[in-house]
């Protein structure tokens, strides 16, 4: 196995027997400069087809995670009897890894459709179900009942994505990052990893606002800190608000807009908004 690219002492692209690109994970096979041939025995696991878009990312996310997601889209694959790309491991690692920060910082959210989905999709609910029973224990971390929704929800999504595109969707999409980049002065990367996860949050969010389901929670105080720490970030959450508003009739909830300013720092920590 030939090492072309570094992305961490122990994660490396490389090319096989065959020339095809892959994704390598093994104890310090990403010590060395490339190109460098890499022993087959050194590898922990190994995924083909991963967008790059997703490799930025792998260093924002704890191995033990990782593993977690890996074996939950293992235990999915069977369950739903379906190809499941290697791209959605790493977008549900970083899913769960941002689950459990948002429950170490004491943020809950309520999806009103939890037994809607658990009674609709009871395989996909086995696999959240699955993926919250590892994370209890090997990071006695204990989610609650919801997140196994949302997990469910990810996979839905996920396949939804995988067979169509809604392309008014993708225009309001780019809209919105073009108000962002206007408010900020900035130029926001459509490779990078943290527009990707924008990119999903909104997906989302345009579902819910269809179906009227838009998020409740029990985060007020959370938000009013939000807006008082980032005022500009705010500001700017409301004008995208008021834009959606117009364009898609989608009235976001206080709950939504500290959502949505999560999602845009995120952003503006990659370009640096706050320099």
């Amino acid at each position: 196995m030939k090492v072309i690219r570094c992305i961490n002492n122990n994660v490396a692209v490389c090319l096989d027997s065959s020339g095809k690109e892959l994704v390598a994970f093994g104890k310090g096979i990403g010590f060395r400069k490339p190109p460098y041939e890499v022993p087959l025995g050194k590898l922990e696991r190994t995924y083909y087809g991963v967008d790059s878009i997703y490799l930025s990312m792998i260093n924002d996310i704890p191995k033990k995670i990782l593993d977690i997601s890996d074996e939950t889209i293992d235990y999915a694959r069977v369950v739903l009897d379906c190809e499941l790309s290697s791209n959605i491991i790493f977008t549900l690692a970083d899913h769960l890894n941002f689950c459990i920060e948002r429950y170490r910082k004491h943020m809950n959210f309520t999806l009103p459709i939890v037994r809607d989905i658990e009674q609709l999709f009871e395989k996909e609910v086995s696999v959240g179900q699955f993926a919250l029973k590892l994370i209890r224990e090997r990071m006695n971390v204990f989610l609650p009942r919801e997140e196994a929704a949302y997990v469910a929800l990810h996979l839905i999504n996920y396949e939804e994505k995988q067979k169509n595109t809604e392309p008014a969707e993708d225009a309001v999409i780019e809209n919105v990052t073009g108000i962002i980049e206007k408010e900020y002065g900035i130029d926001i990367s459509r490779d990078d990893f943290n527009y990707s996860r924008f990119v999903s949050h909104m997906n989302y969010l345009f579902k819910r606002g269809k179906h009227q389901e838009l998020m409740k929670t029990d985060n007020g105080r959370i938000y009013q800190d939000l807006v008082r720490d980032y005022p500009k970030t705010h500001e700017v959450s409301v004008r995208v608000s008021e834009y959606l508003e117009q364009v898609m009739n989608i009235s976001l909830t206080d709950e939504e807009k500290l959502y949505l300013m999560l999602h845009i720092n995120r952003l503006c920590t990659r370009e640096d908004c706050y320099r």
